[in-house]
């Protein structure tokens, strides 16, 4: 018997779903510090970060050559990255021919199927068959009516199928060959694999007491999925740290995005579009008929929102009232934190485990804790860069060292923090920034958005030297017109055209660079003086 059609007898093995699942949430490499994923699960952009899942999975199959079918594995798998252990396999096939309204009409082109109209007098609905006679672009059926364009006639409501093409499938399926030495029996196999689509990143919020001295801080995990599969009671994680990957070139780039355009069982093109010429002459132009999407089998995920604390929303708007929520309202998830996610290191990258099993809903968001709360002692400054003949605008920041004696003393994600402030009327919200990862021991700067421009200003004034010279007379001054006195620093930055010495007062060094540091009271300014020397031009080899 030749090869091929061995293999196309080959009887058919269906592994519905794993019996164990775990998913590794990976960062966008390319999403900067301070940037956040995008928080939509509705959007049709995919997000930049990716996955490792490991499933288990137990199937019996037959003697000899077997076509094993993975139904359940990530929309977004990368296939060529799957690996199966416990097992040799022949050839692997990512089914991508999902069930759909194309898919239904090109499996049962030729064939019969039932038409339900509804009767133009009476209303009532009308059975009778028909044969498909062309594809899903362009469907024409021939009844005992004579040949139709059905989707120029109007009066057709449901095709009705007599089953599934066994070539479909409601779930992403990976398909592997076993070949003719496999032996059969009872197998448990554990299959590996990356798929794209998913993010994380971490959320914190945080509270400055009245006082503003202390700062409470709750910290989150958010995970976001915009993969088509769900995931049930999975060992969910997430790794944080720089972790390099491999991106495609243009050219690569390019050719999946035509390979998709001309996929007709693309996400994007599965729905079927008609058109027809309703005034009555092929010359005139065509009109088309609004598209819908078939709602496929399965869990159906709403987008959500995350309530936190006092009412207050984080990560989404909208949702339901508590009100609304007996009456099916489900857009809406209340996070508890009374579970949370434990830290471990993986060389210099930090994992988060969830310590309980989780369910990961298609295009989905989900936020765990893992920090426990903290109440943080810092304090507030002013602080530039001076970059030789410029300042950078100055910011204001809580600032802290990552220890214990801060009341911290754990690893920081990069994210976000939405911050607020207690006072006499209650807790109000200042603004979100953005928060770079942050190791044990290292100087973390909180940055308040907009807050102290006015009361302290960072000026410059420069005087020429003797003719002939080539270097230039700076002060810096730090004004203080607020009622409190305030902390100021510059850091002194040499660049290729410049560099800074003479300081007038002492320097301390921070990161290679000198800084200046000083107690500014209300109402009254300190200065600074430098010289700043121009260096002679590189040549350029």
């Amino acid at each position: 018997m030749p090869a091929a059609l061995a293999l196309a007898l080959a009887p058919i093995v269906v592994s519905a779903a794993p019996v164990e699942t775990a998913i590794s949430f990976y960062r966008d490499p390319g999403r900067a510090a301070g940037d956040v994923m995008d928080m939509d699960p509705n959007s049709d952009e995919p997000l930049g970060g990716f996955a490792l899942l490991e499933e288990v999975r137990e199937v019996t199959v037959p003697a000899g050559r077997v076509t094993l079918r993975l139904e359940g594995v990530a929309g977004s798998i990368v296939p060529q990255s799957a690996l199966l252990y416990d097992i040799t396999v022949g050839e692997k096939n990512f089914d991508a021919r999902l069930l759909s309204q194309r898919g239904l009409i090109d499996g049962f082109a030729g064939q019969r199927v039932m038409i339900r109209r509804a009767d133009p007098v009476s209303g009532t609905s009308v059975l009778e068959p028909g044969t498909i006679l062309s594809g899903a672009d362009a469907l024409v059926l021939k009844t005992a009516r004579g040949v139709e364009a059905v989707q120029c006639e109007g009066s057709l409501n449901t095709l009705l199928f007599p089953g599934r093409p066994p070539d479909l499938t409601a779930k992403p399926t990976l398909s592997v060959e076993l070949p003719e030495s496999n032996r059969g029996g009872r197998l448990r196999l554990r299959l590996v694999y990356l798929a794209g689509n998913f993010d994380w990143q971490a959320d914190y919020v945080g509270t400055f007491s009245a006082d503003g001295r202390t700062l409470a801080l709750s910290s989150w995990l958010t995970l976001g999925s915009r993969d088509r599969t769900r995931f049930e009671q999975a060992q969910v994680s997430a790794i944080a740290g720089m972790i390099s990957r491999a991106q495609p070139t243009d050219d690569e780039d390019q050719a999946a995005e035509a390979e998709r355009d001309a996929d007709p069982y693309a996400p994007d093109n599965i729905a079927v579009s008609a058109g027809c010429w309703p005034l009555g002459r092929t010359a005139a132009a065509r009109v088309n008929v609004p598209q819908f999407t078939p709602r496929l089998p399965g869990p159906q995920e709403a987008p959500i929102a995350v309530r936190l604390g006092s009412g207050g929303w984080f990560g989404g708007g909208g949702g339901c009232a508590e009100e609304d929520e007996e009456d099916g309202c489900s857009d809406d998830i209340v996070v508890t934190g009374m579970r949370r996610a434990d830290q471990s290191d993986i060389g210099d990258a930090k994992l988060y485990t969830l310590s309980h099993r989780s369910d990961i809903g298609a295009r989905s968001i989900k936020q765990v804790r893992f920090l426990d709360d903290r109440v943080l002692k810092g304090a507030f400054v002013h602080h530039a860069v001076y970059r030789g003949d410029y300042i950078d605008d100055p910011k204001f920041s809580y600032r802290l060292t990552n220890d214990k004696a801060s009341g911290l003393g754990e690893p920081l994600p990069r994210g976000r923090i939405a911050l607020f402030q207690e006072t006499p009327l209650g807790r109000h919200p200042i603004g979100e920034v953005g928060v770079k990862e942050k190791a044990v021991g290292e100087r973390v700067d909180f940055d308040l958005p907009d807050a102290g421009d006015d009361d302290v200003d960072f000026d410059t004034d420069e005087d020429d030297g003797p003719d002939g010279s080539n270097w230039t007379r700076v002060t810096l001054t730090v004004r203080n017109d607020g009622e409190a006195a305030i902390t100021a620093e510059v850091e002194f930055a040499d660049t290729a055209e410049h560099a800074l010495s003479r300081f007038s007062r002492p320097l301390a060094w921070r990161d290679g660079r000198p800084l200046w540091r000083v107690v500014v009271p209300p109402g009254k300014e300190r200065t600074i003086r430098f010289r700043r020397t121009e260096l002679p031009e590189r040549a350029n080899y």
